[in-house]
Formats: C-alpha cells, structure tokens, sequence
C-alpha cells in the first residue's frame, strides 16, 4: 500500500512538472537495462566468464543488446538462445538506468528524459554537455546513477526522485548504512536550491528502516547516535579496529591452501588480542580470473601489531598469490562479523 502511495505521488509529481516549468532528479543505484538475464525453461542465468557476477543487461536502440560486466568491463552479446537448454525464453530482471528512463519515457511521453551514468558519459566533454543542456532546461528529468548526487545545484529542480532505495540497505558491511545515509542525503539536497522548497520521494518496502527515517528527518544527530551505538555493541571502528587480509590467485585451490596456512601462522605467531575471522571465500570469489579468499582481524582497541610485523606477512605467500592488507576497510565484503565464523585469542 505504502509503495503504491509512493507511486502516486511520484506520477502526481512528474505530471505537475511541465506546466510549473520544473525539472527534476530520478537516482537509481544500477546503470543498464537489467542486473541479469535468466533462461524461463532451464534457471540458467548469464555470467561474466571472467568474473563470479550475473552479467547486466544493456539496450542500445542502434544495436543488439549487449551483456556486460562491470567489474572487469567484458562484453558478449546476448544469446538468441540459451546456452545450456537452447530455449530461446529469456526473463530480465532487475532496474537500470536505461529500464527507468524507457519506462517514464512510455508514462510521461509529454516529458523528456536525460539519461547520466558513466555510459552515457564515457566520451570526451559528454559529461559537461549533458549537464549543460539540462542546466539550461533542454530537459525536463536526469536521471542517474552515483554521479549526479553531489555538486548539481540547479534552481528549476524542484523534485527528487530515489528508485528503489532498498537496493543501498541491508548490505553485509558494517558501512552499509553510513553509506546509503550520505547517499540518499546528498541526493535529496538537489532539490529546492532555488527559491521554491523542493520535494524528495524515496521509493522503499521498509519506511520503518533507521536510514529511511532519519533521511526523512534530516537528522544527523539521531543517525549518528543509533550508528555508533551500533557499532559500539559490535567493537567496530571508531571503537575496535580492524584488519582485512586480502589473498588472491589464477589457482582456486592454491589461494585456498595459502589462505589456510595464512591462518595457522597468525594463530601461532602473534600475541594478540583479537578475533580472528575466516579465512573465507570473498563474497565475489572469482574478479577478473583471480579467486579471492580473505581473512578478517578484529581488535578490541588500539592495533596490537607494528608496521614492520605486517610488513612480513607478505613472506608467507608464493609469488603466485597477491596479498592486500587493509587496515580499518571502508569496503568490506567478507562475512556477516556480526556473527564471527570462530573466535580465537591469539
């Protein structure tokens, strides 16, 4: 029901667009037509031979469409058939930019559209261009992806629109929400720049969520608070430090094995008191042919453990194997460290 509302609202908003001479602002986290493909007969879903993610969907009127990955960049175009069944039934799924900006295009065909993702401006001066030709009020609604969240300060926007918030929340990270937080933040102060206050719409299955609510506030305070409180509970920085041990290799069962041997030493050779977490396959396991495992260190309070100490780690590993050590990571795609695999005082 909730939802619905939001969709009212948002329809009831665009159509008002035009005769108050207004622009506005859609943002949605994923550029492309749709996060992937699937086979209706079979479930085979399309991924990066490259990488362990789904490939994304992307449509060009001027071409046939195309699935791409956008963590190593490779592309394929799509199957007439399936490659495991032969079925020629495929279902798309999921939200991109292009999917939005077809879909307001059939709704609102009084309006025009502005697509702004890193697809559209990947061509030299085709950022500024675009921003210019919206800026002087050529077009009626941009809509993007990350890259039109900061900076644009423009007089005539009056509305802004988030298209599936949920897609920022509930994330296995410890920075999930401070991140969703600042985004959904700095996308809603792009409305009502001018004179004319502005109206943000943010489109959610869970309105109750403490980002949602505190974004609809604007409450930093209250944020902050409930975050830190959060993370207090949970020894996790600005209270407990971390160290995120990142292995990586072409061969599966060597990065494995060394990831494991990684473990042994650090539970016999250092005096330290923390959690040790994993080793574990990385969320993605295989980015651009390399199969990733890591292992998490969680301190109590201040690292226990010199510049020079992690220095030698890298001795441990083959050549074969990169190690990347990271000390309190912003990204972190390990496990849920909520609820550590084993706790081991070492």
């Amino acid at each position: 029901r909730q939802r619905q509302m939001c969709i009212r609202d948002r329809q009831k908003s665009l159509n008002n667009l035009k005769k108050q001479q207004h622009q506005a602002i859609l943002f949605i986290g994923r550029r492309g037509h749709s996060t992937f493909v699937s086979c209706r007969s079979c479930g085979y879903v399309m991924k990066c031979s490259n990488c362990d993610v789904s490939l994304t969907y992307h449509y060009d009127n001027n071409f046939p469409g195309v699935l791409k990955c956008h963590y190593c960049n490779s592309s394929i175009n799509q199957p007439t058939k399936c490659p495991k069944c032969k079925s020629s039934y495929f279902k798309f799924f999921g939200n991109g930019t292009q999917k939005v900006t077809e879909a307001l295009n059939k709704e609102f065909p009084e309006l025009s559209f502005l697509r702004f993702d890193s697809d559209t401006t990947r061509y030299k001066g085709s950022y500024r261009s675009l921003l210019d030709k919206f800026s002087q009020g050529k077009v009626d609604v941009l809509i993007g992806t990350q890259m039109l969240t900061k900076g644009l300060d423009i007089d005539k926007v009056i509305l802004v629109g988030v298209v599936s918030a949920d897609g920022l929340l509930y994330l296995s990270d410890y920075y999930a929400s401070e991140r969703a937080f600042q985004t959904l933040m700095q996308v809603s102060g792009r409305a009502g720049r001018g004179k004319e206050p502005g109206q943000v719409i943010i489109q959610t299955y869970v309105p109750e969520n403490t980002v949602i609510q505190t974004v609809k506030e604007h409450n930093y305070e209250s944020f902050v608070q409930q975050e830190l409180t959060q993370r207090k509970e949970l020894n996790l920085p600005p209270y407990g430090h971390l160290i995120l041990i990142q292995l990586s290799s072409l061969d599966a069962m060597e990065v494995e094995k060394t990831a494991k041997i990684f473990y042994d030493f650090l539970v016999k050779n250092f005096s330290l008191d923390c959690e040790i977490l994993g080793p574990a396959p990385a969320n993605i396991t295989k980015l651009e042919k390399r199969y990733r495992w890591q292992i998490l260190l969680k301190f109590k309070s201040h690292l226990q453990t010199t510049t020079s100490e992690i220095k030698a780690w890298y001795k441990i590993c083959p050549s074969s194997v990169k190690l990347k050590i990271d000390i309190d990571p912003i990204y972190l795609s390990l496990i849920h460290i909520s609820e550590p695999t084993r706790r081991t005082p070492i």
